[in-house]
């Protein structure tokens, strides 16, 4: 029994209670998650993924398509044959993606930081700041693609950091290490082709990263970090690669500036009104512009004050980290530059919105290596210890943001469930056909109605304007977006019989038809 007793006692030694609170964040994250892809419903880009080139016979996920995310589709294609049709299986390309990406942020994390007061702020910003966890649940190629390219970082960063002078272990090869990451980088292009450029920067600095180890021979290490993502990605994409000119790459942002304003819009983007009370809710809503700049201000100063004191940076693990956080500074920093480039030589529109979203956790990944530099000075530690407090109020501000229902991109698909549900009642109590549908609603509501297949009515095809307005008229039921459609609903009397204050969906039905056609 003492035995037994040791063995724990010893076990809780080496898993201490912050280590909890760090693991805890990770799996409450998960949950969250996986809670989120399975109460929300289904959005236009999914449901185009799925109805364009996963539910089809035909091999349709080797089309070229710039809707065609081929990673995701294949896996989306595999898991909809083996267990059914659901918003579940339709996202669970990304709900792995998702773990990928928490596991990898959860080992950077505790390779960079040994504070648990800079690891715990630090995992929750990689992990739920809004923007970032909105595609690790949609179902698209974004969630693959950055949790692949941050597990290249970081299982680069596992090979390279110092071991207290220890022999450097088999598993650490640069070689190997080189070959893992490159099939890595390319499984995130496969993922999303948007991220050709920071997969292929990533991988030049791990190649400097490995070149600098003795004893390297530069030739074998370039074979290796090339060659096994070349093979993987012509195995994969060779075929629509071939045909890239019918990928479309006319959204995007023309100026860098774009690029900023959409991922810190998305970044900060909507604190949850029913996890704070109305004053709070109110005075976070009014200050939250703050945040950014305070955090960039104090982690600015942070870098002087190590400037200055450059006596805190003598360690060998203090070296490493420094060159972690400059290498994601320098990756995110040439990546746009090339963007820029290309822009500027072949109208190539840059990364704006969602294609942008490894902006995120390589910013992270260089704030959070600058913030565990100490200075030995002590008005050093009063500035990392500001910047420290912003880090925790950034990340307290992104659990306030944390919701269930809807993606800030497609608020507007957050009722899809509902407004389908409408619809199926009037097809099956008066016998309704004919629907005029905003473009919206067309994708998802033709992909509710496979999932559900009791439904008569033909496959929806919608109207090619935006406009209702300009729909074919005298149709017995519309679902119309109520804020651009209320002229056409006063002009045609149309009786509104369902409309969501969240995503201002309606559905709107000619009265003549409840009293004439429904059954009771």
């Amino acid at each position: 029994m003492d035995t037994r007793q040791n063995r724990s006692w010893h076990l809780l030694e080496r898993f201490p209670a912050r280590a909890v609170w760090l693991a805890g964040a990770a799996g409450f994250a998960f949950y969250w998650i996986v809670a989120r892809a399975v109460i929300q419903s289904i959005t236009i880009d999914e449901a185009d993924a799925y109805n364009f080139f996963v539910w089809r016979p035909n091999p349709s996920h080797w089309e070229a398509s710039s809707v065609n995310h081929l990673l995701n589709s294949l896996l989306m294609r595999l898991f909809v044959g083996q267990f059914g049709l659901s918003a579940v299986t339709v996202r669970l390309p990304s709900l792995i993606g998702a773990a990928i990406y928490i596991v990898a942020s959860y080992c950077l994390v505790r390779l960079i930081a040994d504070e648990w007061f800079l690891r715990w702020p630090l995992l929750v910003c990689f992990v739920y700041n809004p923007f970032v966890m909105d595609y690790l649940v949609a179902g698209r190629g974004y969630s693959l693609g950055v949790a692949c390219l941050l597990a290249a970082v970081a299982l680069a960063a596992g090979a390279t950091v110092p071991r207290d002078g220890k022999e450097i272990p088999a598993h650490r090869s640069p070689y190997r290490t080189g070959c893992y990451c490159s099939l890595l980088a390319a499984l995130s292009f496969c993922a999303t082709f948007s991220f050709a450029v920071v997969d292929a920067v990533t991988m030049f600095f791990i190649f400097l990263a490995f070149a600098r180890e003795r004893g390297v021979r530069l030739g074998r290490l370039a074979l290796c970090c090339i060659l096994p993502g070349l093979l993987l990605t012509a195995f994969l994409a060779g075929s629509i690669l071939v045909d890239f000119r019918q990928i479309s790459l006319a959204w995007g942002a023309k100026t860098l500036g774009e690029t900023a304003q959409s991922v810190i819009t998305a970044s900060y983007y909507e604190p949850n009104p029913y996890l704070l009370n109305p004053p709070l809710y109110r005075f976070i809503v009014e200050w939250q512009w703050l945040l950014l700049p305070l955090l960039a201000a104090t982690c600015v100063a942070h870098l002087f004050a190590i400037w200055h004191g450059g006596r805190s940076l003598i360690t060998p693990k203090s070296r490493w980290i420094s060159a972690v956080g400059v290498s994601a500074a320098a990756i995110l920093f040439v990546a746009l530059g090339i963007h820029r480039l290309m822009y500027r030589i072949g109208r190539i529109l840059m990364p704006l919105g969602r294609r942008a979203v490894f902006i995120v956790p390589l910013c992270m990944l260089a704030i959070g290596a600058a913030l565990a530099l100490r200075v030995a000075s002590r008005r050093g530690r009063w500035i990392r210890g500001a910047a420290l407090g912003m880090l925790w109020a950034t990340a307290a501000y992104f659990i306030c943001c944390l919701r269930s229902t809807y993606f800030m991109e497609w608020k507007y698909n957050a009722d899809a469930k509902e407004l389908y549900s409408a619809i199926a009642h009037y097809n099956h109590t008066c016998g309704v056909q004919d629907i005029g549908v905003n473009w919206r609603y067309v994708s998802v509501l033709n992909f509710y109605r496979v999932l559900s297949g009791y439904e008569t009515f033909p496959e929806i095809t919608g109207e090619s304007k935006p406009v209702l307005a300009e729909y074919t008229l005298g149709k017995p039921l519309y679902v119309i977006h109520f804020a651009s459609d209320m002229p056409f609903i006063d002009r045609e009397k149309l009786k509104v019989v369902y409309h969501s204050d969240v995503s201002d969906a309606a559905v709107a039905v000619r009265p003549e038809i409840e009293s004439d056609n429904c059954r009771p």
